[in-house]
Parts: structure tokens; C-alpha cells; sequence
């Protein structure tokens, strides 16, 4: 299954070399050289990946072009998920800090070095090919499957740990048998559906929802402390109304907890949730 590779880059070799290096792994390449061009293709076509130059030309004056892209992408819950390495000079702390605040998944730095730009657009790209092989997909492209929560707890654990990020997990129980008591046995799977809409208008588009057992919902929260989380967890029970009650809630964050694994953290959630209960 052919990747699609956004690359938004002004200088006509760095622009070269990337599509090279892209279309060599095998990806099919889009190439825009100013911030309109990207956004056009954006319009057209959901890349897999968007590579974007932070001094890519912008469309407002004494604006850089890249971040102001960035901003547009995150900000659509659509295209939100779509995973971005940012590229900057060397020396551009400045500019990597910002884009990494607003959304973007890792950076390249120039000069490039082929071996790195391979192994970047590689690790980057993960999450979205397993969103597209697997099985069971997202529903309505809100909630991610089982198999691809591991992958992308991984993945986020991995960034929050390079960069120096809090990273939250929450873990959201709807217990079917206390559904069905309730409500009847026809109306369990459909309310668990229905809460896993209202949760998804709780978090940001940065964030990750997923299917995590019969009656679970896992919530990663990148970015996000514990304290940061509880907020979340608040206007999640607000969301829900009469079955608040049902509903138990146990959230886990890596800095709070140090824990040094993906299913570590998810597995404190757990039992913070069962404790809370």
C-alpha cells in the first residue's frame, strides 16, 4: 500500500533531496515550495506524512510559512492527526521548540544527512501506515482499534521522553454488564458508542482515542501532565450526564508515574481507575 508524502520545502535542492530520499523508500511524493502550494494539496489529497521547512514562504508578511502551516493543519480536527516533521537550520532551537509545541511529531535539521532523513520519515510514518493496514480502522475516523493502540502509546512515549514532554494516559470504563442492568443489552454497545463521541469532543485533535477492550476507551494525552488530564476527566463526566455514575476513570501520566514503558503507564491507569471505582 503506497504512502503519501507531503514535502513543503523552498530551496530547490534541500526540496530535491528530500523527494529523493522519499520516493527511493518507495512513498509517492507531493512537493509545494511556499505555504499556499501545501495548503492547495491539503484541499486535494490527506498525506500520510508532511514534511514542512519552518522558513517555508508564508502567504502573510513576517510570518514563517512552515509554523503558520502547522498551526492550519493541527487546528482542523480533519487533518489534525496527520503526522508532521518539521525541518529547520541547525542552530534554529528557537523554531523546533514552537513547532513541537504546536503539534509536530519530530524535526530534521539541515544540513541533511540521508541516513537520518530515511530513519525520520520512517519513525514518523508508523502510526499512520498501521491506522491504514489495520483491520479494524477507526470508526468514523474518531476512534482508533485495538491493535493500533500499542503502537502509537509506544510511539508517544518515545517523543515525550526525547523532548521532555508530560504525557498523560487515561483509561474510561463503561462496564457493559452494569450497562445492560441499566438500559438493556440492546443499548449497551450504542451508548458505549455514544460516549466514545462525547469523549472525543473532551480532547484536541493532537490527542489519540482508542478502543480498548469490550467495554474500554483509551485516551493518550501527549503534551498533557496529570493535573493538565484531570481537567479532561472533568468535562468528559460533564459530557456524560445521567450515566456519570457509570462510568469509571483512572488516568496515569509518564513524569508522574516514571513509568518506562507504554504498557506500563497504560496498566497504571488501569488500576488507578479500578481504585477510583
Amino acid at each position: 500500500m503506497t504512502t503519501v508524502v507531503l514535502i513543503a520545502e523552498s530551496d530547490p535542492l534541500n526540496l530535491r533531496l528530500l523527494k529523493d530520499v522519499c520516493e527511493a523508500a518507495g512513498h509517492e511524493v507531493l512537493t509545494a515550495t511556499e505555504e499556499r502550494g501545501a495548503l492547495e494539496h491539503l484541499a486535494k489529497r490527506k498525506p500520510d506524512l508532511v514534511v514542512v521547512d519552518v522558513a517555508l514562504p508564508a502567504q502573510q508578511p513576517a510570518v514563517r510559512g512552515g509554523l503558520a502551516f502547522l498551526r492550519t493543519l493541527k487546528a482542523d480536527r480533519l487533518l489534525a492527526a496527520i503526522p508532521v516533521l518539521l525541518t529547520t537550520s541547525s542552530a534554529d532551537d528557537d523554531a523546533r521548540k514552537e513547532g513541537i509545541e504546536l503539534g509536530a511529531e519530530d524535526y530534521l535539521a539541515r544540513p541533511y544527512r540521508v541516513f537520518e532523513i530515511h530513519q525520520r520519515v520512517r519513525n514518523t510514518l508508523r502510526r499512520s501506515i498501521l491506522e491504514r493496514l489495520s483491520d479494524g480502522g477507526a470508526e468514523d475516523g474518531m476512534l482508533g482499534s485495538l491493535a493500533q493502540l500499542p503502537v502509537t502509546l509506544d510511539y508517544e512515549m518515545t517523543r515525550a521522553s526525547r523532548f521532555g514532554h508530560p504525557l498523560t494516559c487515561v483509561s474510561i470504563a463503561a462496564p457493559l454488564q452494569k450497562l445492560r442492568q441499566t438500559i438493556g443489552g440492546a443499548g449497551a454497545e450504542a451508548r458505549l458508542a455514544d460516549l466514545a463521541a462525547k469523549v472525543r469532543t473532551c480532547i484536541r485533535g493532537i490527542d489519540h482515542l482508542f478502543r480498548g477492550g469490550a467495554d474500554e476507551l483509551v485516551a493518550i494525552l501527549p503534551e498533557t501532565s496529570e493535573d493538565d488530564a484531570a481537567v479532561v476527566i472533568a468535562r468528559i463526566r460533564e459530557r456524560a450526564g445521567a450515566e456519570a455514575g457509570l462510568i469509571e476513570i483512572g488516568s496515569a501520566g509518564l513524569r508522574e508515574r516514571r513509568a518506562e514503558a507504554g504498557d506500563a503507564l497504560l496498566g497504571m491507569a488501569r488500576r488507578l481507575r479500578r481504585t477510583a471505582a
